[in-house]
């Protein structure tokens, strides 16, 4: 078991992406708490990954938009594991429209859940690593979008590219003062939320969309599986053997982008 004992916190991780490496973190030997905002769904993880074991894992609610609900949350969670060694940060959410309608409200609400929900909970993270003297690891999620530019989402890509300044400049600032590690995972896999774009987004980008898939991914000509293709690098970057790895992006995206 890769992770046997290590003390882990993950947010977004009552489905897809989320839901996936808590399983895994898990399976591998973990120790995690992790937080949603839907209670039957991580009531639901929970018993299904303890199920499993050989590690634990425990639900708590948090809106990760909310500093004083992000630190209720840490605290909750240091009564449970009392440690933690790596932070694996994946909640997020979409708004997708055309550029030209997004409000005050959907921007506000994109940065308040996508940038500061990771500002929060890094913080919160790094507070620990550093009164216990722990090299820890930080990995956060960004999109290929905030690289690539996205039609019909661009303050999501703008959110996201957000995140990702934010994880380059604390790996440097934190890797400098205290050995924490921070890297960034650009996932293109399927996932209710991506199912749910599909659902709403404009019927000619839609058809553009998915015509453009094949060409666009060369391993498999589609989108990743959550468990088989993201759930692995999310260990591998808990992992001592990620150690040495700092301020990168790791595309999963079967080489739709590629990263200079």
């Amino acid at each position: 078991m890769q992770l046997e004992n290590k003390k882990i916190i993950v947010t977004g991780g009552t489905k897809g992406i989320g839901a996936a490496t808590v399983k895994l973190y898990v399976k591998e030997g973990a120790q995690v708490v992790f937080c949603g905002t839907n209670d039957e769904r991580g009531k639901a993880t929970e018993e299904a990954v303890n199920a499993m074991g050989p590690g634990h894992a425990t639900y708590y609610r948090c809106n990760i938009a909310s500093k004083e609900e992000v630190d209720t949350f840490f605290a909750k969670a240091m009564d449970v594991l009392g440690g933690l060694d790596v932070l694996a940060h994946v909640a997020g959410v979409e708004a997708n429209m055309a550029a030209e309608d997004y409000t005050a409200e959907n921007c506000k609400f994109l940065m308040d859940v996508n940038l500061y929900g990771t500002v929060y909970t890094n913080q919160a993270a790094y507070k620990i690593f550093k009164a216990n003297g722990v090299e820890g690891s930080i990995i956060n999620y960004a999109s290929d979008v905030a690289l690539s530019g996205m039609p019909n989402g661009a303050m999501y890509a703008a959110s996201k590219g957000a995140v990702l300044g934010w994880s380059r400049s604390i790996a440097m600032e934190w890797g400098i003062e205290s050995n924490v590690r921070t890297n960034c995972v650009n996932p293109t896999i399927k996932t209710a939320m991506y199912e749910e774009w599909l659902r709403t987004v404009d019927p000619a980008v839609k058809e553009m969309h998915l015509a453009g898939l094949k060409r666009r991914y060369p391993i498999d000509g589609m989108m990743g599986d959550a468990e088989r293709d993201c759930a692995p690098i999310m260990v591998f970057l808990a992992s001592e053997g990620s150690r040495y790895i700092n301020g990168q992006i790791f595309c999963v995206n079967g080489g739709a982008t590629m990263v200079r």
